[in-house]
């Protein structure tokens, strides 16, 4: 019910837009972050016939990387803005939805390993009485039940929220959108249990911001993406929306005519650690590979990050059946990944990283589709056969 109300609303929004605008391709232009040997991998034509044949099957656009025992392999398909008949590139900016909260959990052990927090501190210390009161169980929680989803705290993406975010002028505070979680029973008492919940990292967020003194947007800076040298990656809570970025879409009705849907996923940008962070297909694999490299992350954080657990109901297609403290473990028939997959109103996104041979998939979209599930996975599928061969 909740998400029919969305589309009719959404629906009734678009109807009552004028034209699309158009840009110049310039707007997405954007220098060249590595040395692309693309053109020389040995299964590089394999790899773009399996990208462009999953695209034609009503993906809007996408991009995919591939870093196997060959090397590096980066390649695109589709448009980055239909309107303006601009095709999508191998290092076009999308926003990556909940990998996001990769980047906060890395945030959040670089502070460990500087000894600002630990993930046995109780999150209270960081927070107003109002929210210590309204959000049932943050009494009790600590930084670990937070990063696991350990918490108990229910999410505050409700019904009341999507239906007040169809407000396409507003831009919510991170205060603003925690009110949707206040007095909602949680799902179960601290640490008996695993449910997903987006406010662990809205609150995270808030507790990183407090730590520092510092916007969240100055914490990922200095955190993670500087470190890292990740040039193209983004976070804003005043720009929330780069004019490079790439433009995001939404089957409505269900028809594969998909829609410039700006005025629905931009009220899920910009709020915190949840999601929000626009980066490239390169910059997103670099940093899921350091996410292993002790000069990024001590060896004791990596191990607290890896600590999986099974979460039991929550197995899916794409191999997730335990999650860590701040990361998710996806068991594939080959290896094991440490990873994170996202979705919004316009992006679907998956980053995987395999330490064991030290291979990355990357697979960006900018259309939101519900009913191509098996698509995704069909990719990954196919991509991983010749990853492993």
């Amino acid at each position: 019910m909740q998400k029919i109300i969305l589309l009719i609303l959404a629906g009734m929004l678009f109807s009552q837009c004028e034209g699309l605008e158009t840009v110049p391709a310039s707007t997405y232009a954007q220098p060249a972050f590595f040395n692309d040997s693309s053109a020389i991998h040995p299964r590089g034509e394999v790899y773009q016939a399996i990208l462009d044949d999953h695209q034609g099957q009503g993906l809007v656009g996408a991009t995919l990387l591939v870093k196997d025992q060959e090397g590096l392999w980066v390649g695109a398909a589709g448009y980055a803005d239909v309107a303006s008949g601009v095709p999508m590139a191998s290092n076009s900016l999308y926003f990556i939805a909940s990998i996001s909260k990769l980047f906060t959990s890395a945030a959040v052990y670089r502070y460990v390993d500087q000894g600002l927090l630990s993930l046995e501190d109780p999150i209270a210390q960081w927070l107003s009485d109002e929210i210590v009161e309204k959000v049932e169980n943050v009494e009790l929680a600590n930084v670990g039940h937070l990063l696991s989803h350990r918490s108990g705290i229910a999410d505050f993406y409700t019904a009341q929220f999507d239906l007040d975010r169809i407000d396409k002028d507003h831009l919510w505070s991170k205060e603003e959108v925690l009110t949707y979680a206040y007095n909602k029973k949680a799902n179960f008492e601290v640490d008996e249990g695993y449910s997903y919940s987006n406010t662990n990292f809205l609150l995270l967020s808030m507790i990183l911001e407090c730590i520092s003194g510092q916007s969240f947007e100055q914490v990922y800076r200095e955190t993670v993406f500087d470190p890292l040298q990740l040039t193209s990656a983004y976070y804003s809570e005043e720009v929330i929306i780069p004019d490079h970025a790439v433009k995001g879409y939404v089957d409505l009705y269900g028809n594969e005519n998909f829609v410039e849907s700006r005025f629905l996923y931009q009220d899920e940008l910009g709020i915190g650690g949840d999601g929000g962070v626009a980066i490239n297909a390169y910059h997103l694999a670099v940093f899921l590979e350091n996410l292993t490299n002790p000069d990024f992350l001590s060896t004791e954080s990596q191990a607290q990050m890896t600590n999986w657990f099974p979460i039991g109901g929550y197995d899916d297609v794409f191999g997730q059946t335990e999650n860590g403290y701040g990361a998710e473990r996806f068991n594939t028939p080959y290896e094991s990944a440490i990873g994170h997959t996202g979705g919004i109103d316009g992006f679907i996104t998956f980053g995987f990283y395999f330490p064991d041979s030290d291979m990355t998939y990357v697979f960006l979209c900018n259309s939101a589709d519900a009913s191509k599930g098996e698509v995704f996975e069909s990719m990954l599928e196919q991509v991983l056969e010749q990853m492993f061969l």
